[in-house]
């Protein structure tokens, strides 16, 4: 007859020091890759062509190109601002949009809400289209 060991399962075992060390060491590679990525994602976009349209007492359209370069899908979020020539804040607006991997697309997005009346077209003095973090 043969006799058979069996495991004793309420023994506690410890884990190898060698193992713990590599884990540790994969965690911290892994959160440097991580922000490593997240810093680069932004040099994958290229905003430019930023032009405005039907401007009127109360709106006006901003037209800008998002050029692409990534290999996969990015959701991003863009921050619009419009500036006075004395460089007051007459609006800005905080969009989301979903670029798809290494294209070259036309946006257009509406201003409805200003921070004061616009009088004059031209009055409009600075804007700026950037990537919101």
């Amino acid at each position: 007859m043969k006799s058979v060991d069996r495991i004793d399962i309420n023994k506690k075992r410890s884990i190898p020091a060698a193992t713990k060390i590599i884990l540790m060491l994969a965690v911290i590679m892994g959160f440097l890759l991580h922000t490593c990525w997240k810093k680069t994602q932004g040099n994958n976009l290229q905003i430019s062509d930023i032009q405005l349209s039907n401007i009127t007492r109360v709106s006006l359209d901003v037209s800008f190109t998002i050029a692409s370069r990534a290999n996969i899908e990015l959701e991003k979020s863009f921050m619009i601002e419009i500036y006075t020539k004395s460089g007051e804040l007459l609006a800005n607006k905080l969009t989301h949009i979903s670029i798809p991997p290494k294209t070259r697309k036309r946006y257009i997005k509406v201003l409805q809400k200003f921070n004061m009346p616009l009088n004059d077209p031209d009055d409009i003095g600075d804007f700026k289209v950037y990537v919101y973090k």
